[in-house]
């Protein structure tokens, strides 16, 4: 992954894409993707397959995880992974069937982190199961603990951060495509 920012350069270039047209495409900063293509950020994995979208390529292109072939994902053995150096820690929750709707992954949050703001369409649903979590939503902000759920629309801006001292552990399942290939878009978020 040290070369995640200059592969995805490469990708934009090769679309003859501008810095900025490819950030309205993945609805993100020009200033934060000048960063990742530098190397000097990492984006979280919704950011990743917002520009992956944008890019018109699978998120798979930027980050191997696997497929799960059967409908079961067991503590201890799902897929694990992260994006370059982030913090962020990810454990595939979905497998993928055709005509899936959702995608769904465990996200492992330190203490200290704070995502991007990012928009797009589709609906979120989080569900914070240990910790605590900060969950932004347009300009309205609110504090998630154990047990805590927040269902909202994409295409309203929001982040989240982890102001607390100890890890947040959430389920995050959305309609954006994260992990499905083939002729469908990949998506959005966590």
């Amino acid at each position: 992954m040290s070369n995640l920012g200059a592969l995805i350069r490469q990708e934009r270039q090769k679309r003859g894409l501008t810095l900025v047209q490819a950030c309205e495409r993945a609805r993100i900063s020009p200033a934060f993707l000048s960063l990742v293509e530098r190397g000097k950020a990492t984006p979280s994995l919704g950011s990743l397959a917002g520009i992956a979208e944008a890019l018109e390529l699978p998120v798979s292109t930027f980050v191997q995880i696997g497929l799960n072939a059967d409908a079961v994902t067991r503590a201890g053995q799902r897929a694990r992974f992260s994006i370059g150096d982030s913090a962020l820690r990810y454990e595939r929750l979905s497998t993928v069937f055709p005509g899936q709707q959702i995608d769904a992954v465990m996200i492992h949050v330190p203490p200290g982190y704070r995502a991007e703001t990012i928009s797009h369409t589709g609906e979120e649903w989080i569900y914070v199961v240990s910790g605590e979590l900060q969950q932004s939503i347009d300009k309205t902000t609110v504090v998630l603990g154990p047990g805590d759920t927040c269902h909202f629309r994409g295409d309203s801006p929001h982040s989240y951060a982890n102001r607390g001292k100890d890890l947040a552990t959430l389920i995050w399942v959305g309609t954006v495509p994260v992990f499905r290939n083939g002729d469908q878009p990949q998506g959005i978020h966590p």
